[in-house]
């Protein structure tokens, strides 16, 4: 448990070839030099993403023409949607885009909750509103019951068990986040799926996989979920785009649709085939990484070989943020600072730390770091975005530290050195 809790950090010569792949990594034409720690609410991009779109939303051609130009951008499309597979490690099902992940949770709870038999709707209450709000919005409409399970207080979690607690053969759907993005916390998705199924083994299941997207692998076939939603920009690529993959079974669901097309054919109106462009470099760069740790040929292979190096390089951080080193103290050092949720096992927390200080807001706390040249924020009850999730771990307010795998232990070192100042 030792060794996996404290993760394992990219070499240096690694790290340094991934922070030159990515723009502003240290600083912006703004802030000047800078320590970026917001990828909970942002995240850098990658230098490609920025020339693709530059160069390739200047063609004005729809990819369902005959022109040559055409044929490029259709292919491009067709890319991005197989790689969506392979990121997610899918053999079957369908794939669209919408503009955000919010938008295409929605479509895939509408179409879940108006079509599939059952009395109640299951969710929980550190959701973030799209899945919250979407479950219960069409709940509503379709008359069906919504139960929300409970957040533990004490680990910012909602447990498995609380979660079955809920569902029973009547439930039509379970909608739940995979890791929060105001907690940080992991669901124990296996097992939520797993004991979910032997109470109704043909219930619907959605996960919002947005904020674990950049952390960690994600395996639909082994998880034998329905349906996924995301979005790229949360893992170095465009913003603009969520996007959406259906398991067989629920891609054929009536849904909003283009209704001459093939019913698993969840694309409505035109496609932004550069949007698919730039998630396909997302997918290249996860394969050069995953090359780099010495991952075979294989594309899924060498995915799946980032993410875990990924991984073990944020819990390096994380371990480092919450213990730091010989030379300087870690959160759980530092007088007047609170950390919180975060417990001795550090596998089932995503690199999101939330904190608060002893007689300072958050607020007050995030403008002296920003003014220190680290970019942290605050989640505050006063947001529609995070007030019910920070009620349900009875909090009002918290300073959301986000890390990612091309941050360094050095810069970890200087937050822990600005934090100490603004805790006394």
């Amino acid at each position: 448990m030792e060794d996996t809790n404290k993760g394992k950090f990219f070499s240096d010569e690694l790290l340094k070839e991934i922070r030159a792949q990515l723009d502003y990594v240290d600083f912006d034409p703004y802030a000047g030099k800078r320590i970026y720690f917001e990828n909970a609410g942002g995240s850098l991009r990658l230098k490609k993403c920025g020339e693709f779109i530059a160069r390739e939303t200047a063609f004005p051609d729809s990819p369902n023409r005959p022109a040559k130009a055409a044929a490029h951008l259709k292919d491009m499309v067709l890319k991005g949607m197989d790689d969506t597979k392979l990121f997610l490690g899918a053999k079957s099902g369908s794939v669209f885009s919408s503009q955000t992940a919010s938008r295409v949770l929605y479509h895939l709870t509408q179409a879940i909750v108006f079509n599939v038999p059952g009395g109640n709707v299951v969710t929980t209450d550190l959701e973030h509103p799209a899945t919250y709000d979407s479950a219960k919005y069409y709940a509503e409409i379709a008359g069906k019951e919504l139960r929300v399970a409970k957040t533990d207080k004490a680990t910012g979690a909602v447990t498995a068990e609380e979660i079955i607690r809920h569902i029973d053969k009547d439930t039509s759907m379970l909608s739940f986040i995979y890791a929060s993005n105001i907690t940080g916390s992991l669901s124990d998705v296996e097992t939520i799926i797993r004991e979910a199924r032997k109470i109704k083994p043909d219930l619907y299941i959605l996960l919002d996989a947005t904020q674990h997207v950049p952390h960690g692998p994600i395996d639909v076939e082994k998880l034998q979920v329905d349906a996924i939603g995301f979005t790229p920009y949360k893992i170095l690529g465009k913003r603009g785009q969520g996007i959406g993959y259906v398991s067989d079974r629920c891609a054929k669901l009536p849904h909003e649709r283009t209704l001459e097309n093939d019913i698993t054919d969840w694309e409505v109106g035109s496609v932004e085939p550069a949007a698919w462009g730039c998630w396909s470099i997302v997918i290249d760069y996860l394969c050069w990484l995953g090359k780099s740790l010495g991952a075979s040929e294989d594309r899924r292979e060498q995915i799946v070989s980032a993410m875990r190096g990924i991984e073990a390089h944020e819990r390096a951080l994380l371990h480092r943020l919450l213990r730091g080193s010989e030379r300087i103290k870690g959160l759980h050092d530092i007088r007047n600072v609170n950390v919180h949720f975060v417990g001795t096992d550090l596998t089932k927390q995503d690199c999101i730390l939330p904190i608060t200080f002893q007689g300072k807001s958050a607020g007050a706390a995030v403008k002296e770091y920003i003014d220190s040249g680290i970019v942290v924020f605050d989640r505050v009850a006063k947001s529609v975005m995070s007030r019910r999730q920070l009620h349900a771990v009875g909090l009002e307010e918290v300073v959301r530290v986000s890390p990612m795998h091309f941050n360094t232990a050095e810069e970890i070192d200087r937050f822990l050195e600005v934090t100490a100042v603004i805790a006394k």
